[in-house]
């Protein structure tokens, strides 16, 4: 297995030294630096000579069949005299401090728009924190960060959750029907972060919130929105 995949270019700037199989049925591969691979500062993206120390870390890979995959990686910490900086090598395939390899963050994100997290952790073997954060990158790169600029008129409206008393709470810019904002609960204290988000400014500027009658929900509302007509 080591010779068939020792030539694969999976992990570019590294080749496979050896492959060994855990107890629990996974593959750890280890990886060593490819001698002809140049490091790369990880801040100012350089060519750079200057290696203070090297460190190895086990990172998870894209499943292979029915195996799960972890890697070996060499990281080489440098000191960088274009930036001045000490700072781990850039690895196109891993970013800084992550444990997990881009073919997996892909594959996560592919999974997250078809799949509740839940189904999710099972099949990859993530634990969910890092399967949501995956999610909330992937959805912040799409639609950026918040912003309720210009917002005049606001929907907002309660939904169960997975069939119980368990409520989350959506506000909505009435106008270009957008979802501005998501959080769990119904009550005032849970709908609250919303609004501080929108900033003092932004909750005077709202003319008009179409919402159902929760009680708590339009209390806090006509609260932080005195110009708001509550429909």
């Amino acid at each position: 297995m080591l010779n068939a995949m020792s030539s694969l270019p999976f992990w570019e700037g590294h080749i496979v030294d050896a492959v060994q199989e855990q107890e629990d049925g996974s593959l750890l591969i280890v990886l060593d630096t490819c001698p002809a691979s140049d490091a790369v500062c990880g801040a100012c993206r350089q060519p750079c000579a200057l290696i203070h120390e090297r460190r190895r870390h086990k990172v998870r890979d894209r499943d292979v069949l029915d195996r799960r995959v972890w890697l070996d990686v060499p990281v080489r910490r440098l000191d960088c005299h274009h930036c001045n900086a000490r700072v781990a090598e850039h690895i196109v395939w891993l970013d800084r401090r992550a444990r997990i390899t881009h073919r997996v963050r892909l594959w996560v994100e592919a999974l997250a728009q078809l799949l509740p997290i839940a189904h999710i952790a099972r099949l990859t073997g993530l634990h969910w924190h890092t399967i949501k954060d995956i999610d909330h990158r992937r959805l912040k790169h799409l639609h950026g960060d918040f912003s309720a600029q210009g917002v005049r008129r606001l929907v907002m409206d309660e939904f169960a959750l997975h069939k119980g008393h368990r409520y989350a709470t959506v506000a909505l810019d009435a106008e270009q029907m957008r979802v501005l904002w998501v959080g769990e609960g119904n009550s005032r204290e849970a709908i609250r972060p919303f609004f501080e988000m929108l900033g003092e400014e932004g909750c005077r500027r709202i003319e008009a919130v179409a919402m159902d009658m929760n009680t708590a929900m339009d209390l806090e509302v006509r609260q932080q929105c005195p110009n708001a007509e509550v429909v």
